[in-house]
């Protein structure tokens, strides 16, 4: 169970849903180290993180968004802009597809996008680092669970992790605009409530499918192209 705290969520100003990913439990008993990697949702509203002496932000976002919203430069910190996708996932009809679905089209076809993540995080003064997209949710999700799952965080952890964002985002401005957008396009409000969640179960079958796909996420990692070393590289960093 992840309790929610001060040392985990963190009040950063212009932000709803940024976490330290520290104190997660590993199966061979260390655990990740706090104040080196951090989650969040778009940090565009953000003018400074002193507090926090970060190294490196690394932006999944469109192409489009960062355009739209782009974020302030910070003395000191580096600014990756490593998109997923570059136009946002659509179904055959317009919609937008289930979480379960984009998860998948994720890691299977997104694979040298999170490659490129997760190089970018194990290079020489990355850390502390924070990774971020628009809620800080789907896309940060993702990588999120597939870097714990590298570190060898306890599965539980990793989906209670994911669990997080909802109630972060339920009430926050941040829903208030997604429900707006939704609205806007004509499409069923009760869409902007679906994507707002965080259901453990999504993450649960994400992990099971990584798993029963490509044997687990280390050996997805590898196929995809990240190096062993720079898998050794993020352990040491992020594990103590």
């Amino acid at each position: 169970m992840i309790i929610l705290t001060t040392r985990r969520v963190l009040p950063i100003e212009g932000t709803f849903n940024f976490r330290d990913l520290g104190g997660y439990p590993t199966t061979d008993g260390r655990q990740t180290r706090w104040r080196m990697m951090y989650r969040s949702d778009s940090l565009h509203r953000v003018t400074a993180l002193v507090e926090l002496e970060l190294r490196s932000m690394v932006d999944l976002r469109y192409p489009k968004e960062c355009a739209q919203d782009p974020c302030a430069s910070l003395t000191g910190v580096a600014y990756h802009a490593l998109p997923l996708f570059e136009d946002p996932q659509r179904a055959t009809d317009g919609t937008v597809p289930e979480l379960d679905a984009i998860y998948r089209v994720i890691v299977d076809t997104r694979q040298p996008q999170l490659v490129r993540v997760l190089d970018t995080l194990a290079s020489a003064d990355a850390l502390p680092a924070v990774v971020f997209c628009t809620a800080g949710k789907d896309r940060t999700g993702v990588v999120v669970a597939l870097l714990l799952g590298l570190l060898g965080v306890e599965r539980s952890a990793i989906v209670a992790d994911y669990a997080v964002s909802a109630s972060l985002l339920a009430d926050s401005p941040l829903g208030d605009r997604v429900r707006a957008s939704i609205t806007a396009r004509g499409l069923d409000p009760v869409l902007a409530d679906r994507l707002l969640v965080s259901p453990p179960d999504h993450m649960e079958r994400l992990l099971s499918y990584v798993d029963e796909t490509y044997g687990g996420v280390e050996a997805l990692a590898i196929r995809a192209g990240l190096a062993p070393q720079r898998i050794e590289d993020l352990r040491t960093a992020l594990l103590e």
